[in-house]
């Protein structure tokens, strides 16, 4: 079964609300949302049992395995895990501005309307944002995974 990236990536879209991917024309829109597919697709690959290296140039990914095509149950699963991987990493640029550090370096007050409040508030929601994405990809791996690789 191939599946379209832009199935991701409605997904991701979806998630999120991002003005500025409007101002954006559709080839920038694609390959910022690609990239942030791929960085998706590596953090998940090792758990995930279907191939996550897709095919660049038609932009799908190949979900068949020894003739069999993935359930349409996982292939949510796996949209759903992916996409919010797509989030966090489209919440990094947000964390690592570099407008952003020097709030944090250079705020002498904590008020509840500063920058270092601001960037305390951010800080929380990206570590949420991460923890969201790892348990997710967890869950997929207990549900899913082969123990008898384990050396217990």
């Amino acid at each position: 079964m191939l599946v379209s990236y832009d199935v991701f990536t409605a997904a991701f879209l979806s998630k999120i609300t991002e003005y500025s991917f409007v101002h954006l024309s559709d080839e920038n829109r694609q390959q910022l949302t690609d990239g942030y597919l791929k960085l998706a697709c590596s953090a998940f690959s090792d758990v995930c049992l279907w191939d996550l290296n897709g095919d660049d140039d038609e932009r799908v990914f190949n979900f068949t395995k020894d003739d069999v095509d993935i359930t349409p149950n996982e292939l949510d699963e796996i949209v759903d895990i992916i996409s919010e991987g797509m989030v966090y990493q489209w919440f990094k640029q947000y964390m690592y501005a570099a407008e952003n550090l020097k709030n944090m370096l250079n705020t002498n007050d904590f008020s509840a309307y500063s920058p270092a409040e601001l960037l305390y508030r951010m800080t929380n929601a990206y570590t949420t944002c991460e923890r969201n994405f790892t348990n997710r990809v967890r869950a997929y791996s207990y549900r899913h995974g082969d123990l008898t690789n384990l050396h217990l």
